[in-house]
């Protein structure tokens, strides 16, 4: 299972490097300085003939080259939303993944204390002879 994770982390990140190159290069400076341009902001400069849009825009990789873009504000929006999603996920797989080994575990010392305790109500061997006799020779004196 970490193995899993850990390969989907790796994917994960591979493809959010390349998701960020990609808005990197769809936004250069003419498509960041056009919406500007649109903006209240620059309300000042008359001569702008397209309509007013209240934000700057921004364009979303992999989406169809005519469209007008995203509003910042809504794309972050959806990149927190989308990381807090993902992170409740992984959160969810890491809890379960610990509730599956602790219910392992738990039989795992449930069959290893019966064991135990049939070790325990074993009787004793009757061949084996206990006796208080030391016949090394040695004896203790006080």
């Amino acid at each position: 299972m970490k193995l899993i994770q850990s390969l989907f982390f790796i994917i994960l990140l591979i493809v959010g490097v390349i998701f960020i190159t990609e808005l990197i290069s769809v936004n250069d400076e003419n498509f960041i300085k056009y919406t500007f341009d649109r903006t209240i902001l620059s309300k000042e400069s008359e001569n702008s003939s397209s309509e007013i849009v209240d934000m700057v825009m921004i364009n979303i990789p992999f989406t169809s080259a005519d469209s007008s873009g995203m509003k910042v504000w809504v794309f972050f929006i959806l990149v927190l939303t989308f990381g807090l999603v993902l992170g409740f996920m992984i959160s969810l797989i890491n809890i379960f993944t610990q509730r599956r080994q602790i219910m392992s575990q738990k039989y795992e010392l449930k069959k290893l204390k019966s064991e135990l305790d049939t070790l325990r109500n074993q009787n004793i061997d009757e061949n084996l002879i206990l006796s208080d006799d030391f016949d090394d020779g040695t004896t203790f004196t006080d």
